[in-house]
């Protein structure tokens, strides 16, 4: 009896067995899942107006399956929260490969493109990109550090564009305003980026930021250093964005000379009249209407140039444009008087006087006459006949020192012959027996040679004379 229920168990055992092996060839149960979206990738478009295109790879989430298929994907690029575009576009089968255009692109600005894909059972799956859009990049490049230029010219202020008749910075403000010429501008980026100002522990301080007279003095808010200026570059136009944001003369803004520091306005708009790079070395002019017949110029440089060595040798005159001479208060000012352009010919006895250097002996060919004044016995000056020693009839040698060009003989001289070192001569007879001149600025393009000499003639005085080759 044992051994039949012992039996009967093992029977028992072996059909509950075999029946949890077998299936029954039943399908096994597949539970539908949203669709899976593997990327979604910005290929073009992230310039200004350029044409936009994202790519998207998509699935249905359950390979080989017969449950659900991709139905529809719809996408949407925003800014800020406004829809700029959309669509929507019907899928089918298990994959997919959707391509997003939008011709002419977005203007900058920051953006987001959602994804929403859908399968034909209603399941969903979203993804969101961002991407930037930004100006295109300049063919010049005004990244890294700038300084005004030190040379004469570097700031300057006239009744129109490019113009310097009210007054320009001389040679000698170069360290007149070093406080000024060592601020540093530096851009960030290119097109768009950061923009930040060093203006050290001083800078250029006028009456109306409370300094009287203006001169180097500690920085006043809002125009200091910082780092938390933007700026955008695009065609002719650069524009500071920031209250404090300026170059060169703080005071100069579009439409307006500042009264109070108060007054600074959120961005400051300048006007690129000319940039230039040779070698690492860039330069750009900017200019700005500031108001009434105001407009101010500041020059701009990138780089250190290498020094061009002085050549003097050949034979050279008072180059034939308004300001080859003047006079003023200080070493490169001319605030006294200028030459025009009618002096030119005015002058013309004047400016066909020749200079010749030449292995280290110095001639002048003064031609029947020069310009004479009433120290030389004429008055009203004028074009007379050549007055001893001044006439070039003398021996005379020259040195170069670095930038101090000696003349020695008895009435060798460059421009005009009254001007000597520490005095303007009363009478022919006081001539010196050499007169030394600094050569401030010196250039050769290959084709002429041009240098700048200045002069302290006593007092306050500076004399001036821009002279070029023959």
């Amino acid at each position: 009896m044992k051994n039949k229920i012992l039996l009967g168990f093992l029977s028992l055992a072996l059909v509950v067995g075999i029946a949890a092996c077998d299936n029954g060839n039943a399908d096994p149960v597949i539970i539908d899942g949203p669709p899976v979206i593997e990327s979604l990738t910005i290929n073009t478009g992230t310039t200004e107006n350029t044409d936009f295109s994202a790519t998207a790879v998509v699935n249905d989430g359950v390979t080989g399956s017969t449950i659900s298929t991709l139905a529809t994907a719809t996408w949407s690029i925003s800014s800020n929260g406004t829809v700029i575009n959309s669509g929507t576009e019907s899928l089918s089968g298990d994959a997919a490969t959707i391509n997003i255009a939008v011709s002419g692109g977005f203007a900058v600005g920051i953006y987001d493109i959602d994804l929403v894909v859908s399968d034909s059972n209603g399941n969903q799956s979203t993804e969101t990109a961002s991407f930037t859009v930004e100006l295109p990049l300049p063919d010049f490049d005004i990244s890294g550090d700038w300084t005004l230029e030190p040379v004469a010219g570097a700031l300057k202020v006239g009744p129109a564009q490019g113009s310097n008749a009210w007054w320009q910075s001389g040679a000698g403000d170069v360290t007149g305003r070093d406080c000024l010429f060592d601020d540093v501008y530096t851009f960030t980026g290119n097109a768009t980026g950061t923009f930040s100002v060093d203006v050290g522990d001083a800078t250029w301080i006028e009456p109306w930021q409370g300094m009287d007279p203006e001169g180097c003095g500690a920085p006043v808010a809002p125009f200091v250093s910082s780092t938390d200026f933007t700026y955008t570059y695009q065609n002719n136009q650069l524009t500071l964005e920031g209250v404090g944001a300026a170059v060169g003369l703080v005071k100069a803004h579009n439409g307006v000379e500042l009264g109070s520091p108060a007054d600074a306005p959120a961005q400051v708009t300048y006007e690129i009249a000319a940039q230039s790079q040779e070698g690492n070395v860039r330069r750009m002019t900017l200019q700005i209407f500031a108001g009434g017949e105001t407009w101010w110029e500041f020059l701009l440089i990138s780089g250190t140039p290498d020094a061009v060595p002085i050549e003097v040798e050949g034979t050279w005159t008072l180059e034939p444009v308004a300001g080859a001479l003047g006079v003023g208060p200080g070493q490169g000012d001319v605030s006294w008087w200028s030459s025009s352009s009618d002096d030119v010919s005015g002058r013309a006895c004047l400016f066909d006087d020749t200079y010749t250097f030449n292995g280290g002996n110095f001639t002048m060919g003064m031609g029947s006459e020069s310009w004479l004044e009433p120290w030389q016995g004429m008055d009203p000056e004028g074009c007379g006949s050549l007055v001893a020693p001044h006439d070039g009839m003398g021996t005379y040698t020259y040195e170069l020192s670095g930038t101090d060009l000696k003349l020695i003989g008895q009435g060798a001289h460059m421009g005009l012959a009254k001007v000597t070192n520490g005095v303007e001569l009363g009478a022919p007879g006081d001539a010196p027996a050499d007169v030394t001149y600094i050569v401030s600025d010196y250039s050769d393009d290959g084709t002429n040679k041009r240098m700048t000499v200045q002069i302290f003639a006593g007092g306050e005085t500076w004399w001036q004379f821009k002279l070029i080759t023959q």
